[in-house]
């Protein structure tokens, strides 16, 4: 039965030392906000969420904790069977689409070493990131017709 536990043990031991790595390096402050969102993150259940950040957590969001986040996500993720592969999975840095700026996401090694797949990543999240923006500007002009405030972050 020990053995049937041995990868996920192994994933959780890995993504607590990851922790602990972190937790020593970050400045608290940055620290405190990047776990908190990881909990939130895994309280929803993962898969996409929308951040709402004041003006203080935006700034101690900088790019090394999205990129910290990420890492995090994956190392998760590889404590599913089946996916252990995960933990394997790097963060690689997109660049600016047309809509999403300085765009990152965890991908395969084999991924993160080819510069056209990556290429079509960041166009495919930058297509999406368009769609988005339509939607939000469609519910804020509803909701200007209707009389209502409309809410940035929807």
């Amino acid at each position: 039965m020990a053995e049937a536990n041995e990868p996920e043990q192994l994933a959780l031991r890995r993504y607590l030392l990851y922790v602990d790595t972190l937790r020593a390096r970050m400045p608290e402050p940055q620290f405190r906000l990047l776990m908190e969102i990881v909990r939130l993150w895994a309280e929803q259940g993962g898969g996409t969420a929308r951040l709402s950040l004041d003006d203080e957590e935006r700034e101690l969001f900088t790019a090394e904790v999205r990129q910290e986040l990420l890492q995090l996500i994956g190392l998760i993720g590889a404590m599913r069977p089946g996916y252990e592969d995960r933990a394997e999975h790097v963060v690689a840095r997109l660049g600016d689409g047309e809509h999403a700026k300085e765009v990152m996401s965890l991908v395969p090694p084999d991924v993160a070493d080819d510069p056209d797949r990556l290429r079509d990543l960041r166009d495919r999240i930058d297509g999406r990131e368009s769609g988005h923006q339509a939607d939000r500007r469609e519910v804020e002009g509803i909701a200007q017709v209707s009389g209502m405030a409309g809410d940035p972050d929807a």
